[in-house]
């Protein structure tokens, strides 16, 4: 979308966005709402405000068709189901940008896909990690700490961490799934740590696969059971080992994974 255009849809859009986010009121019946049909009585037991105001605000609801009656119940109409979804998307993404600016602000993101930007709220439950100076370490010792606790990993990355490496074995050795997208550089580094014989083996045996990524790859992640960890480069081009993104909710896991298969595809498989 050009400018231009961007522009005659915020002109045809704004007094409806204003509608939505301008009032406490119309907000929090939305959100009550949006967990299934109510009464007045649980509306008002939700929202903490006279059944006079809520009234009021459901019957602007009701005047944009947002919100309908039925049998003495509110509930939320095929249009309000779709507007409430794109608010709470909306929340969730500011919340993120505003609790991850550590991760995200003075560092590349154009590694990130367009839709995946898009459903950067996914993040929303998310720990931002940082070193700090009796801990410059931080954020590798706690991937670590959770890298003992999974089974299957996987790994994109143009970065090689020793303790990793290590974790990576001990998947291997456990007959865990072991997914790589990397560097020729940090290949080079696995293929002395681990083993080429023992990388071979995990990819024949069908619990591995390795992809060799471009040199131009500027992100780092890594995907356990559980869990996702994520690192970018600072904008000056050098990789941050400062600061990492760690979460362990679901909607962050699946955000992840559609990112690996991204860069996953992008490469071929390589054989050793």
């Amino acid at each position: 979308m050009n400018l231009d255009d961007m522009f005659e849809l915020y002109e045809s859009t704004k007094t409806d966005m204003k509608f939505f986010t301008s009032s406490d009121v119309r907000m929090k019946i939305l959100m009550s709402l949006n967990d299934g049909p109510k009464n007045l009585a649980e509306l008002r037991n939700d929202i903490h405000l006279s059944s006079s105001t809520i009234l009021h605000g459901m019957s602007q609801l009701q005047g944009k068709n947002i919100i309908m009656r039925d049998s003495g119940n509110y509930c939320l109409s095929q249009l309000g189901k779709m507007a409430v979804n794109k608010l709470v998307d909306m929340m969730e993404t500011i919340n993120t940008i505003k609790t991850c600016k550590d991760l995200f602000l003075n560092h590349e993101v154009d590694c990130i896909p367009e839709d995946l930007i898009r459903d950067i709220g996914y993040l929303n439950n998310s720990t931002i990690v940082t070193s700090t100076t009796t801990d410059v370490m931080k954020p590798h010792r706690v991937l670590s700490e959770l890298l003992r606790d999974t089974s299957n990993i996987k790994f994109l990355s143009p970065v090689f961490y020793p303790k990793n490496a290590e974790m990576f074995m001990r998947t291997i050795e456990g007959n865990g799934e072991l997914d790589l997208v990397v560097t020729s550089a940090v290949m080079d580094k696995l293929e002395e740590t681990i083993g080429t014989e023992k990388l071979q083996k995990s990819i024949a045996s069908g619990n591995g696969s390795l992809r060799i990524a471009g040199n131009d790859l500027k992100i780092s992640l890594t995907l356990g059971d559980e869990f996702l960890a994520m690192g970018l480069f600072s904008t000056d081009g050098s990789y941050d080992i400062n600061v990492f993104l760690i979460s362990k909710d679901e909607e962050a896991i699946s955000w992840g994974e559609r990112l690996f298969k991204h860069y996953k595809y992008i490469y071929k498989e390589f054989n050793i």
